[in-house]
């Protein structure tokens, strides 16, 4: 189905008993001639649209009927218009799959007659079968009208009263319709919210992940180096003291005191392996993994934040295995700050591009924003200053990836014009095995 440029909403009939199909097909044929078409297409419209009512009740227990005056503009939105008709028919239930198998080949046929003979009358035809699931959905456009969409438009309030002159009840069934399509709206609304509400909740505990995670390192490099500033002095005080009781004798009054600082070097260098083994201790979270599946993972969580800027996400994913030796916790940190900047940085209704492949022997993560791209100066700097082009923001996180990168022996690599975008790639290193291979 084409996309429209207007669509106004007439009238919603609902379909439950053999009588109202005469009143869809009266209606429809009432609209069409409103619309400024000729004979022989209102009586198509019309029959067409009694033939889906009857399709609806049989089916589906019946459902509504919607109607649409339909414009699209030529030349921009102040060319001239094309006006037309849509009929819109959506069943109420899911179809009753008969276990009979002629009948279902009878369902079958009657589908496919319906769909033909719409498509010989109609300009423009949707038609989504039914199944268990869900119900059936058709829709069709007739385009043609000798009234203009303005003139349509101004003559709206005229249009209803003249469908609802002879059927008060019509009036209560359009707004009960109506009330059920809010009701829809309300649920998909809220279903939306609780997407929204576990994407946020996902991105809380990474961001508590993160403070963790630059807290553990804080304490890891600065017990390193006061683990680097205590082992000289306490290996030569340590060396010193031992040679000294190899020559003294052992009833020597000063040996004691001798062999306490012995003892205490010793501690000295019991203290410098405690700190050397927290650094030993993050290797023991390294694991072989598939960067295909990490990456696959934080798309998925993150696809509600996409559909709030509207954006759509084109992704060129390696159908090979991307072996990577990594911790799955800390390498999901910075693939997000990459992924965020990105959706920041880019345009409402922008593309966002992710690339998962391998280069020159090395599996690559690339991520390409549209946003307006990083300043030369500021490039230089984003991995040895904390600076930043968002108005909140601190600088740090670039670093952070930066520094996780080097715990995997990779690399990141950003490049960026000026109104061009943003491309920022994080390489892992070739794994030996490979290289052999």
């Amino acid at each position: 189905m084409a996309a429209l440029d207007q669509r106004i909403h007439i009238v919603t009939l609902i379909i439950k008993k053999e009588k109202d199909i005469p009143l869809v097909r009266s209606k429809a044929k009432i609209l069409a001639e409103i619309c400024g078409f000729p004979k022989i297409k209102r009586v198509q419209i019309a029959l067409s649209a009694s033939e889906l009512a009857r399709f609806l009740l049989r089916h589906t227990r019946g459902g509504k009927a919607i109607f649409y005056i339909v414009c699209k503009f030529q030349s921009g939105a102040h060319g001239p218009s094309v006006s037309g008709m849509k009929i819109s028919f959506q069943g109420k239930t899911s179809c009753v799959l008969e276990e009979d198998q002629e009948k279902k080949k009878e369902s079958k046929k009657l589908s496919s007659r319906i769909h033909d003979s719409l498509k010989a009358v109609m300009d423009e035809v949707s038609f989504k079968n039914c199944t268990r699931q869900s119900p059936v959905e058709v829709s069709a456009i007739m385009w043609g009208g000798r009234e203009s969409c303005d003139e349509l438009q101004k003559k709206y309030e005229e249009i209803k009263k003249h469908l609802f002159s002879d059927l008060e009840e019509s009036f209560l069934e359009n707004l009960r319709a109506k009330h059920e399509e809010v009701l829809e709206l309300l649920r998909t609304l809220s279903k939306k919210n609780a997407e929204l509400d576990k994407a946020n909740s996902e991105l809380l505990e990474l961001s508590q992940d993160m403070e963790s995670l630059v807290h553990e390192r804080t304490v890891v490099e600065l017990a390193l180096r006061i683990a680097d500033k205590i082992r000289n002095p306490a290996t030569v005080i340590g060396g010193l003291a031992r040679r000294i009781l190899k020559k003294i004798p052992k009833d020597e009054p000063e040996r004691p005191k001798i062999e306490a600082i012995f003892k205490e070097a010793q501690k000295l260098e019991d203290i410098v392996k405690d700190f050397e083994g927290l650094a030993r201790e993050q290797e023991r979270f390294f694991t072989e993994m598939d960067l295909r599946a990490l990456v696959e993972e934080i798309l998925d969580a993150w696809q509600p934040h996409l559909e709030q800027k509207e954006m759509k996400l084109v992704t060129n994913i390696s159908d090979m295995p991307l072996k990577i030796h990594a911790d799955p916790r800390i390498l999901k940190v910075a693939i997000l700050h990459v992924l965020k900047n990105a959706v920041d940085a880019s345009p409402h209704g922008a593309n966002l591009e992710v690339e998962v492949k391998r280069i020159n022997g090395r599996p690559v993560l690339s991520i390409s924003d549209q946003g307006p791209g990083i300043p030369a100066d500021i490039k230089e700097k984003l991995f040895k200053e904390l600076v930043t082009t968002k108005p909140s923001g601190t600088g740090v996180g670039l670093i952070m990836v930066h520094h996780i990168m080097r715990e995997h022996q990779g690399e990141i690599e950003i490049k960026s014009k000026p109104g061009l975008g943003t491309t920022v790639s994080l390489i892992f290193p070739e794994r030996w095995k490979e290289k052999a291979d």
